[in-house]
């Protein structure tokens, strides 16, 4: 090759846009710069044409895709750029590239002093707008989940509002709030809920399974698009239900809270271990000589109130000198809980449920009664027609005699 040849090689080369090719093309003549090759020949090697008159301002030139980029695209622009892979022109001028694409709805403009930044900004530029032109008319899931949880909040009660929030805010905005509805897939919630069972969170990934149903659910009938979550799967989970106290266990708990007064949440468990109610209960606690009473936790939202009856069993009334029921009433769910702890660290608050419960059971007391008294509305060990909450009417004298066979020995 001649050094006029050379030369003009290397001018032609200053002129192609992609840094990519530019240095591939510098390799190959670095190399050939030691042998003997015609300026045809290495129009060959390259597989460039080159032009050595080739004009640095106002030149233009278009803009290619790969195969990748345009699958990643809309099928109405992978229709566009496959039938012409060179409708975005380009133009060289003072030292920048230009690059410009007007039509059905897209306005692109970039520029810049690398034609590889510039390509790249312009492919990000058009799947921006591609991503905008779809998801228009359709809400961000944040938004979304705000609007369902107002409407929730109106039809449910408090703790089941709050336990709706807790979920939601805890696990789902952070993952998928920032998505339009239309762009959250099945594959998407999918992984999502495996990525909880492999952290042995299965009661929470079921959790979310049943509130996404019922969330797509809404959102598939206001935006007629298809739920996600009509293909998603989880593995089998049993409900760990925790098992009763047994009477030497209970004879700790009742030494603990003797010998340690000052705790705050020994009267809250006490309270629980010998009326079987639930945790969320006691703050609707009142009480006289002979009973004690509370509004059922599994009232809905609308109906009238569900009013249970206690009778205070000989165990109780055992343990009431050192129960302070007004305090009880008022100690919140996370005291309880670490007061247990505090005792039998592996146990669970509502364990002090089943304890009143299988005692009652054990005593041998009418297991309809001890059904009515904890606000069971089915119980599997009890064969009964369900005839107004599925209770037999019975006399006051019957229950407290039934109560009093609450009584045996620690």
């Amino acid at each position: 090759m001649t050094d006029n040849e050379l030369q003009k090689v290397l001018n032609a080369i200053k002129n192609i846009p992609s840094e990519n090719e530019r240095d591939e093309i510098t390799q190959i003549i670095l190399k050939a710069a030691s042998e003997s090759i015609t300026l045809d020949r290495l129009k060959v090697l390259t597989k460039k044409e080159v032009k050595a008159d080739f004009k640095e301002n106002g030149t233009n030139g278009f803009i290619k895709f790969t195969k990748k980029e345009i699958n990643s695209m809309s099928d109405y622009l992978k229709k566009l750029f496959t039938i012409n892979d060179k409708i975005v022109t380009y133009r060289y001028v003072n030292g920048l590239y230009q690059a410009r694409f007007r039509r059905d709805g897209y306005n692109i403009e970039v520029a810049s002093k690398s034609f590889d930044i510039m390509r790249q900004k312009f492919l990000d530029k058009l799947l921006a707008a591609e991503k905008a032109k779809q998801n228009a008319g359709y809400p961000l899931f944040a938004d979304f989940i705000n609007y369902w949880l107002k409407v929730k909040k109106q039809t449910v009660k408090e703790s089941t509002y709050k336990s709706y929030v807790n979920l939601l805010s805890r696990n789902i905005l952070p993952r998928f709030g920032h998505y339009h509805v239309n762009e959250i897939t099945r594959k998407d919630i999918q992984d999502f809920l495996f990525e909880l069972t492999d952290e042995s969170k299965n009661r929470t990934a079921q959790k979310l399974k049943l509130l996404l149903s019922a969330i797509f659910d809404v959102i598939a009938e206001d935006y007629g698009i298809k739920t996600p979550m009509a293909k998603i799967v989880l593995s089998h989970y049993e409900v760990k239900k925790g098992k009763a106290f047994t009477k030497a266990e209970e004879k700790v708990i009742i030494d603990f809270c003797k010998e340690n007064p000052h705790y705050a949440g020994n009267s809250a468990i006490l309270t629980l271990l010998y009326t079987g109610m639930r945790v969320g209960e006691l703050e609707t606690l009142t009480y006289d000589e002979t009973f004690i009473y509370c509004e059922s936790e599994k009232t809905r939202k609308g109906y009238a109130k569900v009013i249970r009856q206690i009778p205070i069993s000989p165990m109780l009334k055992r343990v009431l000198p050192i129960i302070d029921l007004e305090q009880a009433k008022a100690t919140n769910r996370y005291t309880i809980r670490d007061a247990l702890k505090r005792i039998f660290c592996d146990r669970h608050v509502h364990e002090l449920r089943y304890s009143f419960i299988t005692r009652a059971k054990e005593c041998g007391c009418n297991p309809e009664l001890v059904m009515k008294w904890v606000g069971h509305e089915f119980d599997a060990d009890v064969k009964t027609s369900r005839v107004d909450r599925g209770y037999t009417t019975y006399s006051q004298e019957y229950i407290l005699q039934e109560i009093n066979k609450i009584d045996y020995k620690l």
